[in-house]
């Protein structure tokens, strides 16, 4: 499944990219894009087999085929869900435009880009922020054994936190600082 904007904004599959900021993009989405396609061949096979065994004559067809659709209606419900991620940017122009320009900060060990005016982050969902709608950054500390663990939040103006990363080894802390000193600069 490949994801693309046309001339109107608007989200199509199956087109070329045409920009190096929708290429970041579709490489910042790449792992979901493959586990739903994954999915999708695992669905697909299921009913394949699943008619296979209700012509061969056997309830397990059945079984297969009930596996299958509902298997198929989830990995239709995620793709649509990836798909809309950016359906609320009203300019997606200067959304993929800020994906690649020199102050956008991005950070692999968090699976985190901060553009001029957005953060995306991926843990199992892709998830994109505006940063005027954010009113804090906050760092939740609490200690672990011998280490202090440091959680990095964007707060909302509904007062609503959201996870940024967790700086759970000292390695880490370099990558963290980087991220809130970045947020804290842009809010």
């Amino acid at each position: 499944m490949i994801l693309c904007t046309d001339d109107k904004g608007e989200q199509t599959e199956n087109m070329e990219i045409r920009t190096a900021g929708q290429q970041k993009y579709y490489d910042f989405i790449e792992e979901r894009a493959k586990s739903l396609r994954l999915g999708m061949i695992i669905w697909i096979s299921l009913l394949a087999v699943a008619l296979l065994a209700i012509f061969a004559g056997g309830i397990l067809g059945y079984i297969l085929a009930v596996l299958g659709i509902a298997l198929g209606v989830l990995n239709i419900r995620s793709q649509k869900t990836l798909r809309s991620k950016l359906d609320w940017i009203t300019d997606k122009e200067d959304f993929f435009n800020q994906l690649i320009e020199a102050e956008t900060i991005e950070i692999p060990e968090y699976r985190l880009i901060i553009t001029r005016d957005y953060v995306l982050r991926y843990r199992n969902e892709v998830l994109i922020y505006l940063l005027k709608d954010m009113a804090k950054v906050e760092v939740g500390i609490r200690q672990q054994g011998d280490y202090r663990q440091k959680t990095l939040f964007l707060t909302d103006k509904e007062g609503v936190r959201s996870e940024m990363a967790s700086c759970v080894r000292r390695e880490q802390e370099s990558d963290f600082d980087l991220a809130y000193h970045t947020l804290h600069n842009r809010i």
